[in-house]
């Protein structure tokens, strides 16, 4: 494949390869003494839904030092409002800008201050703060409110109903598959193993609400690219090719990107998105437990 031609390709793919997991689970580590009732009201939800997560056995054993998904709460309405600082002895621009946690840039056009960014003890300067809201998320939306359309409502059912009526792979056998996928491509396996069980827990019948598929949570528009670039059909309904639909994904992004954390961003956000919009907070939260749990599938 030439390069204009793959560039091409990767130019497509970031824009479809939003492998869309909004909503994703968080994972949390079982700490001495927690019990199942607890953890489900701790984070909002029911024990029944912790345990088809997490796939537990009807008495809900858990055990300390287990790593656990939890689901992910709507993220809160957020709004803008100014508040102010006043400068102490021994302040810079840059150390006020730190205590605060906005940018320079903006400390210095709010204020007007001057390229130098020389400030005096005693003035006040204007920052903003976001605050947050409660929200409800409605279950026919996605991603802060897209609302999703009938088609791929309808798209979801039937592929959810197809892999429900079909013989899958066990997790053993999903987790082996991965890690040979990714060796066979160039992709560090415990990567692989780490977005696979954050995905779908190493399940071939797991199907998001926005149409992602499968072990990997691969869209069917991601897919089809995929499939066009390296010259053959990938189903994404059956557990080898949907693997193998991830694992290049994530050799596109690191590719792309140089960094498994962007290529992280990437496979949850879409580089498209990324560029446009910056990191959003799941996505920190997602580069975060999939690192968390790739330093375990490292050293296991």
């Amino acid at each position: 494949m030439t390069p204009r031609r793959a560039s091409r390709t990767l130019a497509v793919l970031v824009t479809l390869a939003a492998v869309l997991t909004a909503g994703a689970p968080s994972i949390i580590r079982v700490k001495a003494g927690d019990s199942l009732w607890e953890l489900a009201r701790r984070h909002g939800t029911t024990v029944a839904v912790l345990r088809r997560l997490n796939d537990l056995p009807g008495n809900g054993t858990i055990y300390a030092g287990e790593l656990l998904k939890v689901p992910s709460r709507p993220a809160a309405r957020t709004r803008t409002v100014e508040r102010s600082y006043t400068v102490r002895s021994g302040d810079n621009l840059s150390v006020i800008a730190q205590r605060l946690g906005v940018s320079v840039s903006t400390l210095r056009t709010r204020n007007k201050l001057p390229r130098n960014g020389l400030v005096t003890v005693g003035r006040k300067l204007a920052y903003p703060v976001k605050v947050g809201g409660s929200s409800r998320t409605s279950t026919a939306t996605h991603n802060a409110g897209v609302r999703i359309p009938t088609r791929v409502q309808q798209s979801t059912a039937a592929h959810r109903t197809y892999l429900a009526s079909h013989r899958q792979p066990s997790k053993s056998q999903v987790r082996t598959m991965v890690a040979k996928t990714a060796r066979k491509h160039g992709v560090d396996p415990s990567l692989a193993l780490a977005v696979a069980y954050h995905e779908s827990g190493f399940q071939q019948r797991v199907v998001s609400p926005v149409d992602a598929i499968g072990v990997m949570q691969v869209l069917p528009s991601t897919g089809r690219v995929l499939g066009q670039q390296y010259g053959r059909r990938l189903d994404l309904l059956k557990a080898q090719d949907n693997i193998t639909a991830g694992v290049l994904l994530l050799q596109q992004l690191l590719r792309s990107t140089g960094s498994p954390a962007r290529a992280l961003a990437g496979y949850y956000q879409g580089l498209g998105s990324v560029a446009a919009r910056g990191l959003l907070p799941q996505t920190h939260a997602y580069i975060k437990n999939v690192s968390s749990l790739r330093a375990r599938f490292r050293n296991g």
